[in-house]
């Protein structure tokens, strides 16, 4: 077998999963946490010099066992590592038929995605994210945070700050307040879905599970209440956008421009040089990748979701019935 279980402590694993080059949260033992409230249980590998890793999350109906790993591979994999994963995957769970699925958060290589395929997989048809989104170079220091901001960008920005709109850091989030944030998106926006979001337990978990990692803001009007919250996990000298919402009131006075402004420069001051907006959809939500994008963020693709299952033939099968929600 190439692939073994991680036998550390989730400190080891994590102080892994940042030295591995991680970019987004999913990888860190605090997801897998979060998510074990939903039915999920993690299972930790390396390859034998601890050059390449994969924390799976995994759900087991009957014979079939399904494992979903969001921002894996970690590390730089061989064919021989990608062609055996699915396969010491089956033999570690003694499983009778196995199903694993993961998003690649590496930036898009037609190498990588070639590698990929040879080594067995496919690419998934019904993908459960996107592959684009905007990154965001934080690694000029806090004066120079503005200075890519687009004219209009900027020009929300100071109207925020005219129309007395302030933002800090929120060192005790308030979970109810995060929560009905988005309930409130939710209910101005058709297309939005805060799933786990909207519910106060959930983003508790969240608050509880990620601990220092997150970095949250909030923007309040001169009476102290909360317009808009946006939140980023820190993994190294990397940040990933993770929770946004804004109430009716904050839109009208570009509460969000004043939030997002504060966190860069709070993230940069953190000594963080990378930020990835968390994804775009320039063609369904062109509001939200204009915002991104006027903040300073270029575009960037993931490598994106592939699939294998053992036994082959299972595949196709288990995948159709996987419109199911993985979600993250």
């Amino acid at each position: 077998m190439i692939w073994r279980r991680f036998e550390g402590t989730e400190r080891e694993w994590d102080d892994l999963v940042e030295r591995l080059g991680a970019t987004t949260p999913f990888q860190l033992s605090a997801w897998a946490e979060f998510r074990e409230s939903s039915g999920w249980r993690s299972l930790r590998l390396t390859n034998g010099g601890s050059t390449a890793a994969v924390q799976l999350l995994i759900k087991s109906t009957g014979p079939l066992h399904i494992a979903w790993a969001p921002g894996a591979p970690l590390g730089e994999v061989t064919y021989e590592e990608l062609r055996n994963l699915a396969l010491d995957l089956s033999r570690l769970l003694k499983s009778a038929v196995s199903y694993l699925r993961i998003a690649d958060h590496h930036q898009y290589e037609t190498k990588r995605s070639e590698l990929l395929v040879s080594a067995g997989w496919s690419k998934c048809s019904n993908a459960l994210g996107g592959t684009d989104t905007l990154v965001r170079p934080l690694h000029q220091g806090v004066q120079a945070v503005s200075d890519a901001y687009s004219s209009n960008w900027s020009r929300n920005l100071r109207r925020g700050i005219q129309r007395e709109i302030t933002a800090e850091v929120w060192s005790t989030p308030e979970a109810e307040i995060v929560a009905q944030l988005h309930r409130d998106v939710e209910q101005v926006k058709e297309q939005f879905h805060a799933e786990w979001r909207s519910d106060q337990e959930s983003i508790q978990k969240v608050i509880d599970a990620f601990g220092e990692r997150l970095i949250m803001v909030k923007a309040q009007d001169r009476d102290g209440g909360v317009l808009a919250v946006r939140a980023a996990i820190v993994i190294g000298a990397n940040a990933f956008d993770f929770l946004a919402a804004t109430s009716r009131d904050g839109r009208k006075n570009y509460a969000s421009n004043v939030a997002l402004d504060t966190l860069l420069t709070a993230l940069t001051a953190r000594s963080v040089t990378r930020y990835d907006f968390g994804g775009v959809d320039r063609a369904n939500n062109k509001g939200v990748f204009d915002f991104k994008h006027g903040a300073g963020g270029m575009d960037f693709s993931y490598c994106g979701e592939y699939e294998i299952a053992v036994p082959r033939f299972a595949k196709s099968v288990v995948s159709k019935l996987l419109s199911l929600r993985l979600s993250a």
